[in-house]
């Protein structure tokens, strides 16, 4: 499997597209592009290199996560996945986007919720997915058990966690999360790869993050 990350608008949000590079079938994670710019660097590769893409996914509802999910969608005509708890997000994203510096005119499209009993496949690249509220209601991670990779927003980073103090935040649910349902999830040499800056193990983050070890 490939993981090619495009780091994008100005909250600098990893956007990942995970792909086969054998049967060159992919997923897009959190859309965040908010530029012309970055929607064709990310389109071109895709195109470019053969790659059809299968599923949106994202891993919570903040609006620099999931600027691009209507473009994406209609583009490649694929569908948008998300967890239900952060559907509020949606419904009053356009009476804040100009806030954050995006311009939206339409909410996103959520086509399908994400459970913990979802699991998105094409062919050898498949991913499950656990309920990780905290950062949001309705964040998630979504786990590749094969390559032990997993995609985990904004709930944790390297040396850091996810902030709690946006609308439906909660820092012990957070803590729990990470603590009770990531790290009992996925043993140490899972790979994370998270909504923003560069990638980390569970192992590192058991050991050595200071929100963490005490």
């Amino acid at each position: 499997m490939k993981i090619k990350v495009f780091t994008v608008n100005p909250y600098r949000v990893n956007s990942y597209l995970y792909y086969d590079e054998i049967n060159l079938k992919g997923f897009i994670i959190d859309p965040g592009y908010s530029s012309d710019e970055e929607k064709s660097e990310i389109f071109n590769f895709i195109i470019s290199n053969n790659i059809s893409v299968k599923y949106i996914i994202n891993t919570h509802g903040h609006i620099d996560h999931i600027a691009g999910v209507n473009i994406t969608r209609k583009y490649f005509n694929v569908k948008s996945y998300m967890h239900k708890d952060d559907f509020f997000l949606i419904e009053t994203i356009l009476e804040y986007s100009e806030i954050f510096g995006f311009d939206i005119s339409e909410k996103p499209i959520i086509d399908d919720f994400i459970t913990e009993d979802l699991e998105l496949s094409e062919g050898d690249l498949k991913l499950s997915f656990i309920h990780t509220p905290g950062h949001s209601p309705g964040g998630i991670c979504a786990i590749d058990h094969i390559n032990k990779i997993v995609f985990c927003g904004d709930l944790i980073f390297r040396n850091s966690v996810g902030r709690t103090d946006l609308p439906g935040g909660n820092t012990k649910m957070l803590y729990n999360s990470i603590r009770n349902k990531l790290f009992r999830e996925c043993s140490d040499e899972y790979i994370l790869c998270p909504g923003h800056m560069e990638t980390s193990t569970i192992y590192e983050e058991k050991n050595f993050n200071q929100f963490l070890v005490q």
